[in-house]
């Protein structure tokens, strides 16, 4: 209730006058588009950033993001620290759920660590990209969209103040810049990990020492980004209207940003749907996957779908349990697992069968495209965006919210609500597979 507050607050105020470039109202659905998009950290737009919202309404829209990015209790817990009041039980176990922490103890001490690690790593981005900006739009125009896009890429928001040349996004003038593209992918990087594994590294500092989630989260990110990095580099090396027209440094570079950005990032340095099929099959793959549980990332999760993959081959194997790191997976939480990677999949075909229903005339795999980046709420899209009728704008709207929110929370919200408990078992039954 705290995000559905969160995105009607800031559609009333994106609908001000004040925050439009004209200086007119713009349409409420519009308003309420951008806030869903920017309260859900995933980056699709109906009007241009840059070009459609005064310096009001992107002050809005990067507050909607950073308060969607730390999350909802994260946020209120600052308020407590201003105020200087002491959490209760309630609040702590609500920002243990907030954060997808399995443990109370030391949980503000945590809290307190990731808002400061927070202030360092858009601090650090903002003041690289500052630098970098200034010769293009001068020290006040350049420190703006420093912050401005520093708190985006960490908070994996999808957001930028560049603007689009034609169908090439505005980020595409900065390919040559190393600075700039790999302070974002660092920032995204550091973003989609997860504010959990942040504390776990920065208090054990030895990968051995690591919990299973960090040590999981951290190499099937790595497995994934270099997977997509050297999978982009050979499909694409031949496409001149993605990285085919590129130098070789460019190239590596455009590859590299393309696989961390589809982990949630939303960013890019060349129009999407110039890629060839099998790269826009991985994208939609990656996108789903998506970041780390109690991240600013999207996505199933990339343990998820880890946990899931070393079940199945643990089960092809005849090994009923799961090992990891010399530690067993409770079985529930690979039924947790599966349940939600059912949950998003099966999110991810409905909406995009209802938007192919409702606007028949659009391309199907272009609708899935869409669909895919708004449940993982990355960003990545075909630019048919502002094409999107109002009932298929709801779809992704809610497809935006529930990526953010969690369909396990609400799934978990509904169980407690009916008090459901097991307290009978029927006799165990085999049947065929």
């Amino acid at each position: 209730m705290g995000f559905v507050a969160l995105v009607v607050l800031g559609a009333l105020l994106l609908k001000l006058p004040i925050s439009s470039q004209g200086g007119e109202a713009v349409p409420f659905l519009t308003a309420l588009f951008t806030s869903t998009s920017a309260v859900c950290i995933t980056g699709l737009t109906v009007v241009d950033t840059a070009q459609a919202w005064s310096t009001f309404g992107k002050v809005v829209i990067l507050c909607l993001i950073q308060i969607g990015g730390l999350g909802f209790m994260a946020i209120t817990t600052i308020f407590f620290f201003i105020m200087n009041r002491k959490i209760g039980l309630s609040g702590r176990l609500m920002i243990v759920k907030s954060l997808n922490l399995n443990d109370i103890q030391g949980v503000i001490g945590l809290v307190r660590r990731v808002l400061l690690g927070t202030l360092l790593f858009e601090g650090f981005g903002a003041i690289i990209l500052w630098l970098r900006f200034v010769p293009e739009f001068g020290y006040a125009g350049g420190l703006a969209r420093g912050v401005f896009h520093s708190v985006s890429a960490l908070c994996n928001a999808g957001f930028n103040l560049l603007g689009d040349m034609g169908t090439v996004p505005g980020m595409a003038r900065y390919i040559d810049d190393t600075a700039v593209m790999i302070t974002l992918a660092v920032l995204v990087f550091v973003g989609g990990i997860g504010f959990f594994v942040w504390d776990d590294v920065f208090r054990k500092r030895s990968f051995r020492r690591l919990h299973v989630h960090s040590k999981l989260a951290l190499i099937i990110s790595m497995i994934l980004i270099l997977t997509g990095w050297v999978f982009f580099y050979f499909t694409e090396r031949s496409n001149p209207y993605t990285i085919g027209a590129m130098t070789q440094s460019e190239a590596v570079l455009a590859s590299l940003f393309q696989s961390v950005m589809t982990r949630s990032g939303g960013l890019s340095v060349f129009d999407q749907v110039s890629l060839v099929g099998i790269s826009r099959m991985l994208t939609i793959l990656l996108m789903l996957i998506g970041g780390s549980a109690g991240s600013t990332a999207g996505g199933i999760k990339n343990v998820t779908v880890g946990l899931v993959m070393i079940s199945a081959v643990n089960s092809l194997r005849g090994k009923a349990n799961i090992s990891v790191f010399r530690r067993t997976i409770p079985p529930s939480q690979v039924i947790s697992a599966v349940s939600i990677m059912t949950a998003v999949l099966a999110s991810w075909l409905l909406g995009t069968v209802v938007i192919a229903f409702v606007q028949p005339a659009l391309p199907f795999g272009e609708v899935l495209f869409e669909t895919a980046s708004a449940i993982a709420t990355c960003g990545l899209s075909f630019g048919i965006t502002s094409e999107l009728v109002p009932a298929s704008q709801a779809v992704i709207m809610l497809l935006m919210f529930f990526g953010r929110i969690g369909i396990m929370t609400l799934g978990m919200a509904s169980l407690f609500k009916r008090g459901i408990s097991e307290k009978t078992k029927h006799p165990d039954e085999w049947v065929m597979m």
